[in-house]
């Protein structure tokens, strides 16, 4: 899904002062990791550590697991190919709306694929049957948050099938909850991490998987060498080494999309949908299309938007939104007015 996906500057020629399209935090720490890169940059001198051992043996103290159940990865996106690379040809089910990346890894590998709207996972007397069922904790573009208890429960009523969780956002919510202590107790729970998201470092592509250590020894078998640069590797050690203390402030951040949230709620013919994160949907109750907007708002004021209608599940109008700082929540609000009043004559109405 590499058209499509937020933050994607480099698209545009218009000076971008406000992007809303990416759910990385606007307050995080990239600056101070940054800092620390310009003092370590001799270590482009030398390959990477191909099994990035430093790392994994700081990610394996902080989640308190076995170092050999870890696989540090060229982003979390690499690391769902990997997986559908070692399912290929199998069954999955797949949770939406959703990230598209799990949906277009599995078809790579020629997954036979069925779906589940995330609301029902955990939730219906029968979950389709499977190997593999993939989903994201928050999910993403929803907010929608599965408890421990549920993955725990579907990781024991459905034994034979990989229950696969993008964890990406999961420091980033409040609501949800540590998931230490569940690859032991269930074998066929794995999960996804991402250190760019919470960290505000996407430029240099850092993720990794925890799962049972035959499923790791899988897939560092199909992994590209060197995947994972040495500047990314020594951020990520960073990071586990000064975790808590650069984290940002998940409840703050949420607080502010709450109130930026009803914020919006002010604007004419538009849908704000809850969510626990400090991302969230809308939709556009008008003709006119999520995309039709984006261009508006990039055009005249400077803003990026999330168009969604690529998740599945979602329509032409849906847009999704990550708060920022006070001054641009207002002039994204200023934006929508203008192009909902503006367009006011062809509302779609809603039974």
């Amino acid at each position: 899904m590499i058209g499509g996906h937020g933050n994607d500057l480099q698209a545009y020629e218009e000076a971008i002062r406000g992007d809303f399209s990416s759910n990385i935090p606007y307050r995080n720490a990239s600056k101070r990791i940054a800092a620390h890169l310009r003092n370590t940059l001799s270590l482009i001198d030398d390959y990477p550590d191909p099994y990035a051992r430093r790392l994994t043996q700081l990610i394996g103290a902080h989640h308190a697991v076995s170092p050999q159940q870890i696989l540090v990865t060229n982003g979390s996106a690499e690391a769902f190919y990997l997986l559908a690379h070692l399912f290929a040809g199998r069954r999955s089910t797949i949770a939406y709306p959703s990230f598209a990346e799990y949906e277009d890894a599995c078809r790579v590998y020629q997954h036979a694929l069925t779906f589940i709207a995330v609301e029902e996972v955990g939730h219906t007397q029968q979950m389709p049957d499977g190997d593999a069922l993939w989903l994201a904790v928050p999910n993403n573009p929803t907010g929608t948050v599965q408890s421990r208890d549920t993955l725990d429960r579907l990781c024991r009523e459905n034994p034979h099938t990989e229950v696969i969780v993008d964890t990406a956002y999961g420091e980033l919510c409040p609501q949800c909850e540590p998931l230490t202590g569940l690859h032991e107790k269930q074998s066929n729970f794995i999960s996804v991490h991402s250190l760019t998201k919470t960290f505000g470092i996407p430029g240099l592509r850092l993720g990794y998987v925890i799962a049972r250590r035959d499923t790791i020894d899988a897939l560092r078998a199909l992994s590209v060498p060197w995947a994972v640069n040495a500047l990314a590797q020594e951020a990520g050690s960073y990071v586990m080494q000064h975790y808590r203390d650069l984290l940002p402030d998940s409840n703050a951040l949420c607080r502010e999309a709450a109130l930026f949230r009803e914020q919006l709620r002010t604007v004419p013919h538009l849908t704000v949908y809850d969510s626990p994160c400090h991302f969230f949907l809308a939709r556009l109750e008008t003709k006119h299309t999520a995309a039709e907007l984006k261009t508006f708002l990039i055009n005249r004021y400077g803003l990026l938007i999330r168009d969604a209608a690529n998740f599945r599940g979602l329509s032409p109008q849906h847009f999704r939104l990550s708060v920022q700082e006070p001054a641009l929540n207002e002039a994204l609000t200023d934006g929508l007015k203008e192009f909902t009043i503006h367009h006011s004559s062809l509302i779609t109405h809603h039974s």
